[in-house]
């Protein structure tokens, strides 16, 4: 039980660290072409716009690909043994899982990116976790997880999102 309680913890401080840097991302992207951004718990917006669909689509990319960084880090630790390695990577994966479904009512930063380079909404949303399920797979097989690392690793991550998704209209914008 004090493993599962662990997990549960682990994966929820984790959910909320990777989201915060998924967010600094677009955030730094967005100040490296010029912009002035306001920065929330799960969203960037460049104050006045972008000025261009390139803009717009590098900062929308900088987020995910911060978060497929992140994965392939998550990776690497799985070859040490542990669950920090896995817990990094099922975080990422949930994080754009979670996106892309949202994307059904409003298109997520993947979803953005694909419609502007003409491939459909879905696209490079599938391509992403795609490859973070692949990845997802590669850490669960070097990290030898298990069933409760997974019962403990989706509540966590459950309660991490709840407090991110609910979290943002409480919590205050930084504009930078």
């Amino acid at each position: 039980m004090l493993h599962l309680a662990k997990q549960v913890g682990l994966t929820a401080a984790i959910v909320l660290v990777c989201n915060a840097l998924h967010e600094i991302g677009h955030l730094v992207a967005a100040k490296a072409l010029g912009y002035e951004a306001a920065i929330r718990i799960n969203s960037v917006s460049l104050v006045g716009g972008a000025q261009d669909w390139r803009d717009a689509a590098l900062v929308d990319a900088a987020g995910p690909l911060v978060t497929v960084l992140l994965a392939i880090i998550g990776v690497a630790l799985s070859k040490r043994g542990g669950t920090l390695g896995p817990t990094i990577v099922f975080a990422a994966l949930m994080m754009r899982i979670l996106a892309t479904a949202v994307s059904v009512q409003a298109p997520n930063d993947e979803a953005r990116i694909s419609e502007a380079l003409g491939l459909g909404t879905w696209g490079v949303p599938a391509m992403v976790v795609g490859l973070l399920a692949i990845l997802m797979l590669l850490s669960a097989r070097r990290s030898a997880i298990g069933w409760r690392w997974l019962l403990g690793a989706w509540i966590g991550a459950s309660l991490g999102f709840v407090v991110v998704v609910f979290g943002e209209p409480h919590l205050p914008a930084l504009t930078v």
